[in-house]
């Protein structure tokens, strides 16, 4: 069980026990002010601007420095205890048996044995020339193939929701075992986060992040870095190489100058920069090196304003011309896109959130972000009051985001399958999947689409041990009914288990622990308190809002 110390030793970056406890089911003390603060915080951190926004977020900084920032990535990482494995997992030395290994090309191998040893995969044999004590028999006769990696997630804000261990869960239950966080927008979320998995509570995902927001004021989250002047670029990069970051993220408000001043100590430190291209700039401009959500896209004199929903539905002067400079810049400059298109999918469901897909997405996480968080006329502020027009924009842009996104596939660009978890309809694990058939709309064989977010991440994330099923490879597994490259693989009704750094996981039981957490949010927070508070601290949200 949980030291009763780790909240007062670790501060925000540990799970707590202020809530309906896992293992037992009681209810604890939930007061007023922690869910309204909570609430809030849940409404305020989407990284792209559709919750609070602005400097509502930003004001929310504590005026004190979290454990993990005082110390540093790796004395903070060295005082966290152990905790009891949340989860039956099957380590040490275990045998996959007459499995068919699948190569992130397609490619199979029937009729081997997968020797696992920690967190190695130690060899590939044919069937029955190995002996080994602990065989999986769930395995036996199934599919085995690398997990997938998720380039863009966000972790959320730890507070007494304690929304982490679900996110996880979620996250695992897809398939899914290594993650880009690309920024913790209140400074909590990534250190809870990594706790749990570094505590021994979870296996994984294995999470690299970006964690800090880089911008000039205004912040709009707390946990943002100003950066006014671009002699400050290397002190900038020094100070997430503290905290473990092994990717910059490059924000708002930037201009040429600095951004280039960013890339430059991030290339002398070895991190990668990820981000967003500032309004006022065109991607071609800004030069972001590996460029989120298709912003820079659409000229910035075509948006009607800058917003959130203008970036992401305002393409209606994006023709073959302005894709050919798109192509030009990427070609020219290495540029990388993760684009998240799966992300104007989802908002689509605000024209029928009634529809099995609405509904199945919003099942995956607690009911409130159904009824509250993702409602068209008192959720997120961003998202309300759209119309029809405005639901057709969204569809144009979707089909033109498409036409980009093949034509840089022909072109050998670096792309890269991310989801941008938060968002609405955006749910961890699932939204994953939707990417992965956007790419595939997007003119992209099924085959690559798997590569691009195995093998290709992998490499992207500079994990040399990661990315295919080979001796000597970190064992981040797959145990599936059928190939993931089959267009009728599906997490749900396919996947039987799931290894990260070795420790194998049945479905069975992540479904039964995610069951739990959903139950655990039901019981307390709708005994304690009705959906109507829920409303109430959004419309006090929404009436700070900052676009």
């Amino acid at each position: 069980m949980a030291n009763p110390d780790t909240q007062s030793e670790h501060g925000d970056c540990c799970e707590t026990d202020d809530v309906a406890s896992p293992e037992t089911g009681t209810p604890g003390e939930v007061s007023f002010e922690a869910f309204h603060h909570a609430m809030h915080m849940l409404m305020a951190s989407s990284c792209c601007g559709g919750g609070a926004g602005g400097a509502t977020m930003a004001a929310r900084r504590a005026q004190r420095f979290s454990p993990f920032e005082k110390l540093g990535f790796d004395a903070w990482r060295d005082s966290i205890k152990s905790r009891t494995p949340r989860l039956p997992t099957i380590s040490g030395t275990y045998l996959l048996p007459d499995v068919t290994v699948v190569s992130p090309d397609g490619s199979q191998q029937s009729h081997r044995d997968v020797i696992v040893s920690g967190e190695t995969i130690q060899s590939i044999v044919p069937h029955g020339a190995a002996h080994v004590d602990d065989v999986v028999e769930a395995a036996r006769g199934r599919y085995v193939s690398t997990a997938f990696i998720d380039m863009h997630v966000h972790m959320p804000p730890h507070n007494v929701l304690r929304l982490t261990p679900l996110f996880m869960l979620q996250t695992l239950r897809h398939g899914i075992t290594i993650c880009r966080d690309a920024g913790d927008t209140d400074g909590t979320a990534t250190p809870a986060a990594l706790e749990q998995v570094y505590s021994g509570r979870l296996p994984g995902p294995d999470i690299h992040y970006a964690y800090s927001f880089i911008n000039r004021p205004p912040a709009r989250w707390a946990n943002s870095v100003v950066y006014d002047d671009a002699a400050q670029a290397p002190a900038i990069v020094e100070r997430l190489k503290r905290l473990g970051a092994s990717w910059v993220k490059s924000y708002e408000n930037l201009d040429v100058p600095r951004i280039a001043a960013l890339k430059a100590a991030a290339a002398e430190a070895g991190l990668g920069v990820m981000g967003h291209v500032p309004t006022t700039l065109g991607l071609e401009e800004a030069l972001v090196p590996d460029a989120q959500h298709n912003f820079g896209v659409p000229d910035p004199k075509s948006l009607r304003r800058d917003h959130v929903w203008s970036r992401m539905v305002d393409w209606q002067d994006v023709d073959q011309s302005r894709i050919d400079i798109i192509r030009r810049a990427a070609e020219a400059h290495d540029l990388a896109f993760t684009p998240t298109l799966e992300t104007t999918r989802n908002a689509l469901h605000y024209a029928d959130t009634m529809s099995g897909e609405a509904r199945s997405i919003a099942g995956l996480l607690p009911s409130f972000y159904g009824d509250i968080v993702w409602d068209p006329d008192h959720g997120l502020p961003a998202y309300r009051g759209l119309t029809p027009d405005e639901f057709d924009r969204a569809r144009d842009a979707r089909e033109r985001k498409h036409a980009l996104v093949g034509q840089l596939y022909e072109d050998g660009a670096d792309l890269r399958v991310g989801t941008d978890t938060q968002q609405p309809y955006v749910a961890p694990g699932r939204s994953f999947h939707q990417e992965i058939e956007e790419f595939e709309a997007s003119g992209i064989p099924r085959s690559e689409v798997v590569r691009l977010s195995t093998a290709h991440a992998a490499a992207k994330l500079g994990l040399d041990h990661a990315g295919r099923v080979a001796s000597g490879k970190r064992a981040e597994l797959l145990v599936s009914d059928r190939s993931p490259h089959a267009a009728d693989w599906s997490p749900d009704t396919s996947l039987v288990a799931v290894a990260a750094r070795g420790k194998l996981v049945m479905t069975a039981d992540l479904d039964r622990e995610i069951a739990s957490e959903l139950g655990r949010f039901e019981s307390v927070f709708a005994a304690y308190t009705s959906h109507w508070l829920a409303k109430f601290a959004m419309k006090k949200a929404a009436s700070r809002f900052v676009a």
